[in-house]
């Protein structure tokens, strides 16, 4: 369902690729008009000030909602299935980002987040796409300087909005960043910065149809800015899909 045609790639100081028109136009329409409700999310401050719904975060609302709306289901279907992944690696190969994984397995479920006992003797990557909706406030949404998890691969934000819904005088883009502090660089084990300790690089504005797509390296840092909007103004709509491994 994800169209890669129109990515655009940097490549420093590590892989970040912006994608527009991500979906077919008839399909984004419709995922935005049935996006969830803002009550059935749960707020997470531990990165910032957002609200999240997947299937760590308020399970039962997320899979009363997928259960009764079938276009999220099918899309979900299709993130959860091998060839998501695949087309993703696969697009990622073609674009010289070879992240080496040649003996793969790629689930559907959810399960464990340890690999299984004949995937370790078989030296195979057991790998997942995990799927959340994602909503920040026009008025002081924000996520602080982190890199992500380590068992992430691959993380790509899908923009939820109507057309003209959001100003970009609020903010609310995806900045890549790096420590002020040279020395800190290194966080495979994603501690969390303050705004005030890094350099923003780039920011990929908030639009419509878009994908801001980022591979999990030692050192990729990025951020969203805290958002100057109105307090009655729209939430920042996103999906968030992770592609993640299993130890």
């Amino acid at each position: 369902m994800l169209q890669y045609q129109n990515a655009q790639f940097d490549y420093e100081p590590y892989p970040v690729c912006y994608v527009k028109d991500v979906l077919d136009a008839e399909a984004y329409r419709a995922l935005v008009e049935t996006y969830p409700a803002k009550d059935l999310f749960e707020y997470k401050p531990n990165l910032g000030h957002k609200y999240s719904l997947s299937e760590l975060n308020n399970p039962e609302n997320y899979d009363s909602f997928l259960s009764q709306t079938p276009v999220w289901k099918s899309f979900y279907d299709h993130v959860k299935s091998p060839g998501f992944v695949e087309n993703v690696l696969s697009m990622l190969a073609a674009n010289n980002i070879d992240l080496g994984l040649r003996r793969l397995r790629v689930l559907s479920g959810r399960g464990s987040h340890r690999a299984s006992f004949m995937s370790r003797v078989r030296r195979q990557t057991e790998l997942h796409a995990r799927f959340e909706f994602s909503m920040m406030p026009a008025d002081g949404g924000q996520i602080v300087p982190h890199t992500d998890a380590p068992n992430k691969l691959v993380t790509l934000v899908l923009s939820m909005m109507e057309p003209d819904a959001w100003d970009n005088t609020w903010g609310g883009g995806t900045s890549v960043c790096l420590p002020k502090d040279r020395t800190k660089i290194f966080n495979h084990l994603n501690k969390a910065m303050s705004f005030e300790e890094v350099d923003t690089l780039k920011t990929f504005p908030f639009e419509p149809n878009q994908c801001v797509l980022f591979v999990k390296t030692y050192n990729s840092w990025h951020h969203v800015e805290p958002i100057t909007g109105p307090e009655t103004g729209p939430m920042r709509k996103t999906l968030t899909i992770n592609i993640m491994s299993r130890v």
